[in-house]
């Protein structure tokens, strides 16, 4: 039952579809159709009371906006610096400091290992398993 109602509903938009396409879409290498022409307007001049403002930013709100932009663009400099310098290396190591680095580089070898040999017991495993 769907699927009759869904090939009515299919039936109905196609037929819905109008069949003529748009002229213009006929041949893209046929003549271009002829210009139309409307008889040209006069602009009317009307005189205005109008200061000349247009209703822009005056120039204090200009200053302020770009005064605003810089402080932010330095703010956003001095951030980045200072999160750069506090987690610099310095280059001088203490003896704690390399204690830790060795101990995290023996737990590493650690791991490596013990993940290799239980790949090797799993892939054996495997293999009896076939």
């Amino acid at each position: 039952m769907p699927r009759r109602f869904t090939l009515l509903i299919c039936l109905l938009a196609a037929l819905a579809v109008p069949v003529a396409g748009a002229h213009a879409q006929d041949s893209p290498f046929a003549p271009l159709p002829p210009a139309s022409t409307t008889p040209q307007q006069t602009p009317t001049v009307s005189s205005s009371t109008d200061s000349g403002d247009d209703g822009g930013l005056a120039s204090w709100q200009q200053v302020l906006i770009f005064a605003g932009g810089g402080i932010l663009l330095l703010g956003i400099a001095w951030a980045i610096i200072s999160d750069a310098r506090s987690v610099a290396p310095t280059g001088e190591e203490t003896d704690e400091q390399l204690q830790s680095k060795a101990r995290r580089e023996e737990d590493i070898k650690r791991r490596k290992a013990k993940n290799r040999a239980a790949a090797k017991r799993s892939r054996a495993a495997r293999k009896r398993n076939r």
